[in-house]
């Protein structure tokens, strides 16, 4: 679905600029992509598994996230340091918004303006 207030290739426009815009160190986990999301679950499923991708995205994936099991042998990754849920970019169009619509309860200029 596409929203009048931004369409998604803006809003990809935008999160492209943000990404080159970082230092190139900073790219790759500035915003969780599901191709890192499912790195992430897998290192946490197999914590003592230090053969699972680089050391250094191992430690990282521990130390900033967890699992919250939603029910049996399904998991979500959760951000350790807000205790919220992972938005991987891939969906971060349609949630924002979805909830960008909700809260606002309005369909874009057009519909403000009539």
């Amino acid at each position: 679905m596409e929203y009048n207030f931004i369409n998604k290739d803006t809003f990809n426009k935008i999160i492209e600029y943000y990404i080159t815009s970082l230092p190139t160190s900073k790219q790759e986990k500035a915003l969780i992509n599901l191709d890192l999301l499912n790195k992430i679950k897998e290192i946490l499923l197999n914590p003592k598994n230090n053969n699972i991708y680089n050391k250094i995205t191992h430690d990282w994936a521990k130390k900033r996230f967890k699992l919250e099991e939603i029910i049996p042998n399904d998991y979500r990754v959760i951000v350790k340091a807000s205790n919220n849920p992972v938005l991987a970019v891939e969906n971060m169009y349609e949630v924002l918004c979805q909830t960008h619509a909700e809260i606002t309860q309005h369909g874009g200029q057009k519909q403000i303006w009539k």
